[in-house]
């Protein structure tokens, strides 16, 4: 199933005083480098934006009409705030504080095929593990209760094929590839063409008579290149030339560009072991997933 998180932030940018082409230091303020004067030394702005990716319904209160998903946490749990400093002439970064954007909005939603979609909840999230369990309330379908097994046991290896499923623009799609050793802790990795948007989708393996899918992980990331460059305001024409007026207006943008072929997900162990660190919160929300999601 889609889900989709919708994020507000304040964006605060800050200019600084420049005396004699330097910063001017303030050992009182938390900036450590005093603002520029005349109302010029903070601006405030509203960045909107939408977090997409799938899930996997591990759970159906049909009596109450709630749906339980498993999915990956930084989809639906993404920091508060967040600090952008300046980096220097090599690229490292300076203790020079350029914006901070502070999280003020949060709207989690779930869809299936139709065009309705139903809000949700977080009912238990982990960081570092990137997993998370969300919950919505509907009296629409979303679909089934996952029933095939689950791949606690299947020791994927070297050349084990998988298969990923993700909601890319909303759009449900499947994908697959070879499994590989990934270079971070509690993870797989893949070879698969996967784009945004199949972040927190179920990663299925064939069970070892072939006969079913089996739950083997959720797929977390796919490696990425930030590209920045410098453009113009929004008002000005493509094609058209700079002139020495339009230079007040340029600014420094960033695009985040993906390296197809290669996508990580996080294993069966690790996601046996959320279930159950997770089991008191799920408990508490009326929650009762069947005994194999726990490896029993």
């Amino acid at each position: 199933m889609g889900i989709n998180t919708e994020l507000t932030y304040e964006i605060q940018r800050f200019e600084y005083l420049i005396k004699n082409g330097e910063l001017v230091a303030d050992p009182t303020s938390p900036l450590k480098y005093k603002l520029a004067t005349n109302g010029k030394g903070i601006k405030v702005e509203t960045d909107k934006r939408t977090l997409s990716g799938g899930g996997l319904i591990i759970d159906i209160d049909h009596m109450n009409s709630k749906y339980t998903i498993l999915t990956s946490s930084h989809l639906v749990s993404p920091e508060d705030s967040t600090d952008i400093y300046y980096v220097d002439e090599k690229g490292a970064k300076t203790d020079i504080l350029f914006s901070r954007y502070l999280l003020k909005f949060k709207r989690i939603s779930v869809r299936s095929g139709s065009v309705w979609s139903a809000e949700a909840e977080i009912i238990s999230d982990s960081p570092k593990s990137d997993l998370a369990i969300i919950q919505a309330e509907t009296n629409n379908r979303l679909g089934k209760e996952f029933e095939n097994e689950m791949g606690y046991n299947i020791n994927l290896s070297w050349g084990d094929w998988v298969f990923l499923f993700g909601y890319p623009k909303g759009i449900k799609q499947l994908t697959g590839g070879w499994v590989s050793k990934s270079p971070y802790p509690r993870t797989r990795a893949v070879d698969a063409v996967v784009r945004f948007g199949y972040s927190g989708g179920p990663v299925f393996s064939l069970t070892k008579d072939n006969t079913q899918l089996a739950f083997v992980g959720v797929i977390k990331s796919v490696p990425r290149t930030n590209l920045d460059y410098i453009a113009p305001g929004k008002t000005l024409p493509v094609g058209s030339s700079l002139t020495s007026e339009d230079l007040s207006d340029l600014s420094v943008k960033r695009e985040i560009l993906v390296n197809y072929g290669t996508a990580y997900f996080v294993d069966g162990k690790s996601i046996k072991s959320f279930l159950k660190s997770s089991r008191n919160a799920m408990n508490d929300s009326g929650i009762s997933l069947a005994p194999k999601f726990y490896g029993n």
